[in-house]
């Protein structure tokens, strides 16, 4: 267990969780903001999780968590960490079916990832987006972050976040 709040647990994501993952990155929300990942059967959405998240827990002692319902373990969607090669401390990163969107889990479910990183150590967090994606944009600066110079080759809004500012 990552960790627990009032509505919800995050833990690493399993092999178990196929099922799950393969719903949630077929969303339309998904394909639209974070692309297609080419999963349309049960054997590449468990290679996704092996190369996606599993690996990423192993390298980096980080990553995406599943994110259930606590009362009733029944997933919801995913938040954690994640590296990317042009910034300098991980983003944080979230996606939540739509079934359980505008019901505040998200901002919950970050905030649990953002004092993980904070037991971890890390000094700073990143958070990226595109440019049409508002729901992200508003929710990541209810979080905290703010406007980052940092820039990629999408032209992503990148968002910062100092965790020793507290």
């Amino acid at each position: 267990m990552i960790a627990t709040t009032e509505r919800l647990t995050l833990r690493k994501i399993t092999l178990d969780d196929y099922e799950f993952i393969y719903t949630l990155v077929n969303t339309p929300g998904w394909l639209e903001f974070i692309g297609e990942r080419n999963i349309h059967d049960s054997a590449s959405a468990m290679s996704y999780i092996t190369n996606w998240a599993i690996s990423r827990y192993e390298q980096f002692g980080y990553g995406p968590y599943l994110v259930s319902l606590k009362d009733t373990h029944q997933p919801i969607g995913v938040c954690g960490l994640f590296t990317r090669d042009y910034l300098d401390s991980p983003d944080i990163g979230f996606a939540i079916h739509p079934d359980f969107m505008h019901k505040g889990y998200t901002y919950e479910a970050s905030m649990a990832v953002i004092n993980n990183a904070t037991e971890l150590g890390l000094n700073k967090l990143f958070a990226v987006t595109t440019r049409k994606n508002i729901s992200s944009k508003q929710l990541i600066k209810k979080l905290g972050f703010k406007a980052s110079k940092v820039k990629n080759s999408n032209n992503d809004l990148i968002f910062e976040l100092n965790l020793t500012d507290s």
